[in-house]
């Protein structure tokens, strides 16, 4: 049962007791903050806050002798502490619910449960308690300091403070730091004490109700964790930092509630443009969360205990130094990272290659080229980059009709460097300094400091120095592509065989040889053996060649 809370004394924020010692460049604040250093109330600012509440939190705090008297105000009355009805204890008697039972601030009172606990009340409960559970016990991150203890004085146990709220638009949750720092003044970066906000009906949102709970219970305790047992660098350096603490709670939402995928929504954000030069630590908008996908990459290419290390080092480094010395611990560095993530965001939607890119990339957006120049005999691109740590997208169509791809990706980790600029050349004939792709095609890169760039010469999909055997497009859609293709190494004939998913054969021959980039590729036209554009779905196909057998999956959409 719930225990009404009478008249409890809440301790408004003293948000003005925080150094500030980094100074921002305009433009590196958020939209809505930039809102409210143009005049703006909270209410107009907030309006424009996505997905969370820490962020615009941070802003605030940090740049408090900015604001105006009547704002501060308006500020400390906004982040005050809530005064709530009532609240409940969770199961693992970790968390304290609290929440209205009347009033704007209320979720729905519905008690299917008969236990005299709104069922929505019931469900923060125990998404709070599987979050718990999994960052702690399963994870291994450790638990914010005090909670959960016995307080010596009043020898009552330390929970940990959830308020269910009606909060702005837009806003799924909001973690908010308080107090004294916790930890001893000679470590470098603070910890805290925190509490969070939840909303009161997830109505709306791209992952509603129950769902909305879900994800943001595991994101917003992510980030209790973080300020409470790992440092607040959100107080030292806001802007260049909190990218991270978006990114690791964004992709937890997904290790702990892997169903409700909610990251999707934000992916477009680093996809769909046709120019992206963003860094890495780029900290405003939807950019934070759709750079989930990091994580993603990071658990597939070592193991999700690396994400953990790198938090463990942000107790002395900042962030992008403690990205790079976990990355260095593995044998890599931040800048090849970099590169390779930008590779792996070429692998998406139909070009997506789960076998080893993102699991889920087909339902990723595509990189769009910021340029697709047909090739004749000499071919350029130039580039200025602003900023470090970005990805410049091109592809030329050579006159046999092949693509080329070209990532070109800035992998400097320094933050805030300008003036990057870089040439990109391609050729039919050599050149001094050129690199070879095959088929009579070399390309050239210059830049004012080129160490500190990347150049990915991709074809058609298949990296050019790529050896294995690869097929292409994977899904194979009849409308986009004309074939699907092979490329083997071996000059010998090639016979396909094309089973349906219940093991039905549809078509069997020795397929289309020819010559591309300096390989040999064999081509099929999704045409069965009576010359018919077979079906929609899944199919087995063998190659059988030089004594070997590659066997394989692939989905065809005819269009």
């Amino acid at each position: 049962m719930s225990t009404r809370v009478a008249g409890a004394a809440m301790m408004l924020f003293l948000l003005s007791n925080f150094l500030v010692v980094h100074t921002n460049k305009a433009g590196d604040h958020s939209d809505a903050f930039d809102m409210v250093m143009r005049g703006a109330s909270i209410q107009e600012a907030y309006a424009h806050q996505q997905k969370c509440g820490l962020p615009f939190f941070a802003e605030v705090k940090n740049n408090w002798d900015k604001l105006s008297a009547l704002q501060q105000q308006e500020f400390q009355e906004q982040f005050s502490r809530p005064e709530t009805d009532t609240y409940t204890v969770s199961s693992s008697g970790f968390f304290r619910i609290h929440y209205d039972t009347s009033g704007t601030h209320a979720p729905d009172l519905t008690d299917n449960g008969g236990n005299g606990i709104p069922d929505y009340i019931d469900s923060a409960a125990v998404a709070f308690d599987k979050s718990y559970n999994y960052h702690i016990n399963i994870l291994g991150y450790e638990s914010p300091e005090e909670y959960g203890s016995v307080d010596p004085v009043t020898n009552d146990t330390i929970r940990y403070d959830v308020y269910v709220q009606n909060l702005m638009s837009g806003i799924y949750g909001e973690t908010r730091w308080f107090g004294d720092r916790i930890n001893d003044e000679e470590e470098r970066v603070p910890r805290y004490r925190t509490y969070i906000l939840v909303h009161n009906s997830y109505a709306g949102f791209p992952s509603p109700g129950i769902k909305g709970l879900q994800v943001t219970a595991a994101h917003e305790f992510h980030h209790a964790i973080q300020i409470g047992s790992y440092g607040n660098w959100l107080e030292l350096d806001s802007q260049n930092s909190r990218f991270f603490y978006e990114i690791t709670s964004t992709w937890l939402e997904d290790v702990v509630y892997p169903e409700i995928n909610d990251y999707l929504y934000y992916l477009p954000v680093i996809f769909t443009n046709t120019v992206y030069n963003f860094p890495f630590y780029h900290s405003v908008g939807l950019h934070m969360y759709a750079r989930a996908i990091w994580g993603h990459m990071m658990e597939r290419r070592y193991d999700r205990d690396i994400m953990r290390t790198k938090w463990e080092y942000i107790r002395n480094m900042h962030p992008l130094e403690a990205i790079n010395k976990a990355l260095r611990d593995q044998g890599s560095t931040l800048e090849q990272e970099l590169a390779e993530f930008n590779l792996w965001k070429f692998y998406t939607g139909t070009r997506a290659r789960p076998d080893k890119y993102f699991i889920d990339g087909v339902e990723y957006p595509m990189l769009q080229e910021k340029s697709n120049m047909t090739h004749i005999s000499e071919t350029m691109f130039r580039g200025v980059d602003e900023s470090t740590q970005t990805l410049h997208f091109h592809s030329i169509m050579t006159q046999e009709q092949e693509k080329v791809y070209f990532i070109v990706s800035n992998v400097d980790k320094a933050v805030n460097t300008e003036n990057n600029f870089y040439e990109l050349t391609i050729v039919s004939q050599p050149r001094a300094n050129a690199i070879e792709l095959g088929n009579d095609l070399w390309y050239r890169f210059e830049a004012n400091n080129r160490s500190t760039w990347k150049v990915i010469p991709l074809y058609t999909g298949t990296p050019v120095v790529d050896e294995r055997v690869t097929m292409y497009p994977n899904p194979f859609r009849t409308g986009q592509a004309s074939s699907l293709t092979f490329v083997l190494d071996t000059d010998d004939d090639v016979r396909l065989s094309i089973f349906s998913s219940d093991m039905r054969l549809v078509y069997q021959d020795y397929i289309e040889r020819s010559q591309a980039f300096g390989r040999t590729v064999y081509r099929w036209d999704g045409r069965d053996d009576r010359d018919r554009q077979v079906a929609s779905g899944v199919y087995v196909y063998v190659l059988e060649y030089d004594d070997t057998v590659t066997k394989g999956k692939v989905t065809i959409i005819r269009e």
